[in-house]
C-alpha cells in the first residue's frame, strides 16, 4: 500500500524534484512517513521522517541532492511492519550505507530471515521487514559481485509480497525493480530516462509508455532502456509488450478543486460515459458466459463489494439465476469444501491489485480446472486481469482519493451494460422494454449533472446541521441496501463517523433500540416495489425521535412529507430508472461525506489509517 518512485537518467534535470513529484502524486498510497535517496561518488543522500511529505519537505528540503546525481528512489509509507516513525521509513540501507530498498509489501519470512542475518553480524536498526532486503543483498554480493545476481538471490529468499526499487553507490546509472504480488510500472522515454512506480500517474508528466512488471519479474534500468527477467532465469532477457496511457495527466491532478475527491464526484458523468463505450464483443462474450454457468459467484472487497452488490442484483433481474456475493477475504473459507465445477467467479476491483481478491481467483482457478474468472477492473494489465478469462475494463480514468467515488459508479455501469446484453441474449423483456432500461442508463451521467448543479448547498446545510452528531444510520431496501452500506462507509472513511448501513427491516433487530431524539437516519428510497414497506420502517424509526432525512426522486411526495430534510434525484420514478440508482443517489452521499469531513477539518484525501490500494493482508 505505499508508494514507490524511481527515476534514472541522462538528463540535466533536478533529480530530487522529480522524485518528489513522483511520491506526492503517489500520496494516496501512504501518508505516514517519506524518503528519497539519491547517488553520486559512490556514495548515498538520503532524507526521510515521518509525517507528510510537503511537512517532512520544509524541514528537510526533499528536492535538494547533489546536482551531478541522476538516479533517485522515493518513498510514501502506509505503515505495517514498525510505527510510523523516521527510522522505520524507507529507504533503508545495508550495514554499508551502500545499498538502498524501497518496498511495497510484507515480508511473511522476515523473523527467520532476520536471525540468519543477525547470527552473521548485521546489524538493524529499524523494526521493519524491509530492511531484511539490503542485507540480504549485501550478504549475496559477498558471495557474487554481481548486483543483479545477488539481488535475484535475495529475492528468492523472501516469501510474501514485493514491489521493490533498488540502487547501488557504486551503479551510478541503475536501478533494479523487482515484483510479486504488489504492482510495479515501467515508464520509459526512449534513449532519455527511465521510471519505475507503483501507479501510472507518478510518471505521467513525462511519458505515457510503460511496461507493467509481472510477478517474478525483474527490471534492469538505466536511462532510457530497460531490460526485463525472470527472478528465477536472469541469463536470458525477456521480452514485453510497451503500452500507450490513454490518460492525460491533467487527469490525475486536482485541476481546480480542493481536493481529489471533489474532482473525481464532478468527474463521474464523464467516467460513466466513457465506460458506456465498452465493446459490444467483449459485453457479449462476458454475458455469454455467465448464460453458460452452473453456479455465479460475485466477490470483491469495500466499495468494490457493494457495487457487487447493486450489480448483482441488476444482473439477476435478467439473468434468472442466484449469484451468491461473498467478500473476497472469506472466499476460500466459505467455499473451500463446495466451490463446484464449471462455477463462474465475477471479480471486481478498482486497482485490480487487491491481494485477498488476487488470492482468492487464483485458488478457485487451482482447485478446479473449469472455474472461469470473469473479472471488472479499472486498470490493464493488473493483476487480476491476468488470473480472468474475460475482462471489462472501466474507463473512471485515474482515482487519486483514497475514498472510491466514480470507480463505484462505473462498475455497477459495466454490471448493468452486461445485464442488459443478457436481456437481448435470452429475451427476457421485449426490445422494446430494453430499450427503455438502456435509454434510463445512458441518462445517468446527465441525472448526476443536473444534481450536482443544484444540490451543493442543502448538502451543506445538511452537514452543518447535524455536525454534532457522530453516529448515524443509512437504511434502505431491495437494491438499495447497496447504496446505503456505500454511503455510510464513505461517512466512516473521510469524516470518522460512526455510521452503519443496514436493511430498514433489519435494524429493527437491535439497532433500533439506539434511536433518541434527534438521532440522524438517512433513509435511501426510489420508487421500487419496496417503496411501501419502506414507509413503514420510516415511521417506526420517526416514532421514536429519528431525525429522517431521505434521498427520493423528484417527484416524490409521500417519503418527503414524512421527512425533516429532503434530498432529490432529478430523475423520474418509473421502473427503468429506479433499477439504476445506485449510480444516481450515490454522489449525494458521496458529497455528505465530503463536506462532513471537511467540517471537522480532515482532510477527505487522506483518511486517517486508509489507503487507496490494500495489497498486503
Amino acid at each position: 500500500m505505499c508508494g514507490i518512485f524511481g527515476i534514472v537518467s541522462r538528463k540535466d534535470i533536478n533529480i530530487g524534484k522529480i522524485a518528489l513529484e513522483g511520491i506526492k502524486r503517489l500520496e494516496y498510497r501512504g501518508y505516514d512517513s517519506c524518503g528519497i535517496v539519491t547517488q553520486y561518488d559512490s556514495k548515498l543522500f538520503v532524507k526521510k521522517d515521518a509525517g507528510k511529505i510537503d511537512v517532512i519537505h520544509k524541514k528537510l528540503k526533499l528536492d535538494e541532492f547533489p546536482n551531478e546525481s541522476k538516479l533517485a528512489l522515493a518513498h510514501t509509507r502506509w505503515a505495517t511492519h514498525g510505527a510510523p516513525t523516521k527510522i522505520n521509513s524507507h529507504p533503508h540501507l545495508d550495514c554499508n550505507d551502500k545499498i538502498a530498498v524501497i518496498h511495497n509489501g510484507i515480508l511473511e519470512n522476515f523473523i527467520e530471515l532476520r536471525e540468519e542475518l543477525l547470527s552473521k553480524g548485521h546489524i538493524f536498526k529499524s523494526e521493519t521487514d524491509t530492511e531484511i532486503i539490503p542485507h540480504l543483498i549485501e550478504d549475496n554480493l559477498k558471495t557474487n559481485g554481481d548486483l543483479k545476481i545477488a539481488v535475484a538471490n535475495a529475492i528468492k529468499k523472501c516469501i510474501g509480497a514485493y514491489g521493490l526499487a533498488i540502487c547501488h553507490a557504486d551503479y551510478p546509472d541503475t536501478i533494479i525493480a523487482v515484483r510479486r504480488e504488489s504492482p510495479l510500472i515501467i515508464g520509459i522515454e526512449d534513449g532519455k530516462t527511465t521510471y519505475c512506480a507503483s501507479d501510472i500517474p507518478a510518471f505521467l508528466p513525462y511519458t505515457n509508455k510503460c511496461y507493467i512488471l509481472e510477478d517474478d519479474e525483474m527490471a534492469i534500468l538505466k536511462a532510457g532502456t530497460v531490460e526485463f527477467y525472470d527472478v528465477n532465469n536472469i541469463s536470458v532477457p525477456k521480452q514485453k509488450e510497451i503500452q500507450k496511457i490513454d490518460w492525460s495527466i491533467k487527469a490525475a491532478e486536482k485541476g481546480g478543486y480542493k481536493h481529489f475527491m471533489l474532482k473525481e464526484i464532478y468527474e463521474e458523468p464523464t467516467a460513466l460515459r466513457q465506460t458506456m463505450k465498452i465493446s459490444n464483443d467483449s459485453l457479449k462474450d462476458f454475458a455469454e458466459t455467465l448464460l453458460s454457468a452452473e453456479r455465479i459467484y460475485i466477490t470483491a472487497a469495500g466499495t468494490s463489494f457493494y457495487a457487487a452488490l447493486a450489480g448483482k442484483f441488476i444482473i439477476t433481474k435478467f439473468l434468472g439465476k442466484y449469484i451468491q456475493a461473498i467478500e473476497c477475504s472469506e472466499f476460500k473459507i466459505e467455499l473451500e469444501n463446495s466451490l463446484e465445477e464449471n462455477s463462474i467467479i465475477i471479480a471486481i476491483s478498482q486497482s485490480g491489485e487487491t491481494i485477498d481478491l488476487i488470492e482468492a481467483i487464483r485458488w478457485a482457478k487451482e482447485s478446479k480446472q473449469r472455474v472461469k474468472v470473469l473479472s471488472i477492473t479499472n486498470i490493464v494489465g493488473s493483476t487480476i486481469t491476468r488470473h480472468s478469462d474475460k475482462v471489462l475494463i472501466t474507463q473512471a480514468g485515474p482515482e487519486i482519493g483514497v475514498a472510491a467515488t466514480k470507480t463505484f459508479v462505473t462498475q455497477i455501469l459495466a454490471q448493468s451494460l452486461v445485464a442488459l446484453e443478457i436481456a437481448k441474449l435470452i429475451r427476457t423483456e421485449s426490445n422494446d422494454e430494453i430499450q427503455k432500461y438502456y435509454n434510463a442508463l445512458y441518462s445517468t451521467p446527465k441525472v448526476i449533472e443536473n444534481f450536482l448543479e443544484k444540490n451543493i448547498d442543502l448538502i451543506k446545510y445538511i452537514v452543518r446541521s447535524l455536525e454534532k452528531n457522530l453516529n448515524f444510520f443509512f437504511l434502505a431496501r431491495g437494491i438499495s441496501i447497496a447504496t446505503a452500506k456505500e454511503g455510510g462507509l464513505k461517512l466512516k472513511e473521510v469524516a470518522c463517523r460512526f455510521i452503519e448501513g443496514y436493511s430498514a427491516a433489519h435494524a429493527k433487530h437491535g439497532p433500533i433500540s439506539l434511536v433518541r431524539e434527534g438521532y440522524p437516519i438517512i433513509f435511501i428510497a426510489p420508487p421500487d416495489n419496496t417503496y411501501e414497506r419502506l414507509i413503514g420502517n420510516l415511521m417506526e424509526f420517526k416514532s421514536r425521535g429519528g431525525k429522517i432525512i431521505s434521498l427520493v426522486v423528484k417527484e416524490d411526495k409521500k417519503i418527503a412529507d414524512l421527512s425533516d430534510i429532503t434530498i432529490r434525484i432529478p430523475q423520474p420514478g418509473d421502473k427503468y430508472h429506479t433499477l439504476f440508482s445506485p449510480i444516481t443517489f450515490i454522489p449525494a452521499l458521496q458529497l455528505l461525506a465530503y463536506y462532513a469531513a471537511l467540517e471537522h477539518n480532515l482532510d477527505p484525501d487522506k483518511p486517517l489509517n486508509l489507503a487507496k490500494t490494500v495489497t498486503v493482508h
